[in-house]
């Protein structure tokens, strides 16, 4: 039996849809599908910023208020990353909480804007308003969707990773499994070396946070399976990296989040700008072009 060809497979998948799904009925439950998230997440997003607006951000702010891991995690206002992190944004703590939640709600929006800009306009502005929450809320997801885009070219991001939520840099594995080795200096080294100078300005605060780590006060019991989602995640990376799927990497990053909310899942903003990008040919097999062939003869031994 001879395989399907590409006409025949767009066929075949053509024949799956019902015949009284026209055409124009696609089009019209495509636009009510997004009248309706537009709706919900507007409503919601109303809510967030009600009730919730800084609710994370905030920990970042007061953070040099009091002993910097002194209040126990899953609290309101704990600080649970490296030192490194509240140490760079010092500057921005000495700002008045408006001013700063201003500012880092108007930045996460900014990113998940630029994440999702690949998008259609149709499902761009809600797909915008579901991230919306996160960024008035304050949490880093909006960055590290970003690291995940931008640590394909410029691997050195993934530092931001090691130096807040350890366990999202699960990405790095992409490297290891691909053997691309000189990939994985540039991360490590720019987190030395931030580390370093840290630890030398607070080397107090260092043994705090390697005690925190220990002691699994960031993934502790009221965790949602960390353990067996960071497995999975490993196992996921591994795979994806084999068969040259980028989209594995940001769904990685979630499972291996060390507290799982429905937040997290905005880390998937990255999932438009790494579509944009030309896809990694899967290990073993020649690198296939934007339409899914392989390149011509003529055109690789042009190439040669």
């Amino acid at each position: 039996m001879q395989p399907l060809d590409g006409a025949h497979q767009t066929a075949s998948m053509r024949l799956a849809i019902p015949a009284w799904l026209t055409p124009a009925r696609q089009r019209a439950l495509g636009h009510g599908l997004a009248l309706a998230i537009v709706l919900l997440a507007g409503y919601y997003d109303l809510l967030v910023l009600r009730d919730w607006l800084g609710i994370d951000a905030h920990a970042y702010w007061a953070a040099w208020s009091h002993d910097l891991y002194g209040i126990p995690a899953r609290h309101r206002d704990a600080y649970l990353y490296a030192p490194a992190f509240a140490q760079l944004i010092w500057p921005l703590t000495q700002l008045s909480w408006d001013a700063f939640v201003v500012i880092w709600a108007g930045t996460m929006t900014a990113i998940f804007a630029w994440l999702l800009r690949p998008l259609p306009a149709l499902w761009f502005w809600p797909a915008l308003l579901l991230c919306l929450p996160e960024a008035l809320q304050g949490n880093i997801n909006a960055l590290l969707a970003l690291v995940v885009v931008l640590g394909f070219r410029r691997p050195a991001a993934w530092a931001f990773a090691l130096l807040t939520k350890v366990s999202t840099a699960v990405g790095l594995l992409w490297f290891v499994v691909r053997g691309e080795w000189r990939a994985l200096l540039p991360p490590i080294i720019a987190a030395a070396i931030v580390s370093g100078v840290s630890y030398v300005l607070r080397p107090d605060l260092w043994q705090a946070w390697f005690a925190l780590l220990l002691d699994g006060a960031s993934s502790g019991d009221t965790t949602f399976l960390f353990p067996l989602r960071l497995a999975g995640a490993v196992v996921l990376v591994i795979w994806g990296a084999r068969m040259g799927r980028r989209w594995t990497v940001p769904v990685a990053v979630i499972l291996a989040s060390p507290i799982l909310f429905l937040n997290t899942l905005t880390i998937l903003a990255a999932l438009p700008r790494l579509q944009a990008m030309p896809r990694p040919a899967a290990m073993g097999r020649p690198r296939l072009g934007r339409a899914g062939a392989a390149p011509s003869r003529e055109v690789a031994g042009a190439r040669g």
